[in-house]
């Protein structure tokens, strides 16, 4: 569905009418696409989110008295990059401006909250999910924008602007890919001559695990520094199991999951088991030559940080979690590795403005 600015809606019963949108894009999501409309409603404004691709819709609002103090109530279900592919009517941003977000849930999973990092500063808002049916179209009204332009033209300046969505996504990937910013784990490994690939693990639903090794004696700390620098930063959790140094770490990205470890009974070496996050949610096997306690965090950990996520990503494929009682995390991220991967990225993004212009100003 699709809705142009003069658009009058009844969402949940509240009317309210489109005074803009904007079209984004995810690069780092296989350029995965959404809507979101800002909405003239008699209680103030609202945005209404539109994800056709994941079927999930929700209104939010400005919550800036937030300001960063995001409590334990909230855990974190998406991180990505939003890029503005197209915007109409009264919004402030621009086609190519983007901005790094995050979003939370309740443990109700239906309420929201998000973040919204833009070059001149951070946004935040509160929101809840609706479903598709509570989004009711009943009119239009033509919106003022002072131009003076006709039905039939304006007809041929919204296909002119759907013509020059689809060119800039077109060009997206060849513009991200001269980037050069890399940001698949995999791909790091396979290209780096600091890692030797050392087998395999079949999984179900035809997924499968690799395993490196790294090429000299390291830590744990080590060789996690050096995959996280090796994708630019682009992690949505880092994690380290009891918080010392040595111990098994799991790199959570938005497309794969990753564990780094001591094979058992070899405190010298290093292993590196990264795999599709698909592959996790379909199987749970136990990472090569890894001990029983290994395993057993290497579980609750995925099932703690990926699980509730997956299973929207992979609605309708059997997972093995599905009946798993085994124990919780509770502190995933937030500590040492993942302020060191917001550093890593940060430092990439400021590298890539001073050469090829900055980001957005916000919407």
């Amino acid at each position: 569905m699709f809705y142009r600015v003069g658009t009058l809606l009844n969402i949940k019963g509240r009317p309210g009418k489109v005074i803009g949108y904007i079209q984004y894009e995810n690069p780092q999501d296989s350029n995965k696409a959404w809507t979101e409309y800002r909405i003239k409603t008699s209680d103030g404004e609202v945005w209404l989110s539109c994800d056709e691709i994941y079927d999930e819709y929700s209104v939010s609002w400005p919550a800036n008295n937030v300001r960063g103090r995001i409590g334990p109530e909230w855990h974190k279900v998406d991180e990505g990059k939003q890029v503005v592919r197209c915007a109409e009517g009264d919004v402030d941003v621009d086609p190519g401006e983007s901005a790094d977000f995050v979003e939370y849930e309740d443990v109700s999973e239906e309420h929201t909250l998000s973040v919204e990092v833009w070059e001149d500063g951070s946004e935040f808002s509160r929101g809840e999910y609706i479903e598709k049916s509570d989004i009711v179209e009943t009119g239009y009204e033509e919106h003022s924008a002072g131009n003076g332009i006709s039905a039939n033209q304006g007809v041929l300046v919204m296909a002119g602007i759907l013509c020059i969505c689809c060119f800039l996504t077109l060009i997206g990937n060849h513009v991200f890919s001269y980037l050069g910013v890399n940001k698949n784990i995999s791909r790091y490994l396979e290209g780096s001559e600091k890692y030797v690939y050392e087998t395999s693990l079949s999984g179900n639903e035809k997924q499968k695990a690799a395993v490196y090794a790294y090429h000299t004696p390291a830590t744990t700390d080590d060789v996690a520094r050096d995959i996280i620098q090796g994708i630019a930063g682009y992690t949505e959790s880092v994690t380290q199991k009891d918080d010392k140094n040595n111990q098994e770490i799991a790199i959570l990205t938005n497309q794969e999951y990753c564990l780094v470890y001591h094979p058992e009974n070899e405190e010298q070496k290093v292993y590196i088991q990264v795999s599709g996050r698909k592959y996790n949610y379909t199987s749970d096997n136990a990472p090569y030559r890894i001990s029983r306690a290994g395993t057993s965090w290497y579980r609750s950990h995925y099932y703690s940080s990926g699980y509730s996520s997956d299973s929207s990503t992979y609605k309708g494929t059997p997972s093995a979690y599905s009946m798993y009682n085994g124990t919780t995390i509770h502190n995933i991220g937030n500590g040492y590795f993942d302020s060191y991967s917001s550093s890593i990225r940060q430092s990439s993004i400021n590298s890539r403005q001073s050469s090829n212009g900055g980001l957005s100003s916000g919407k």
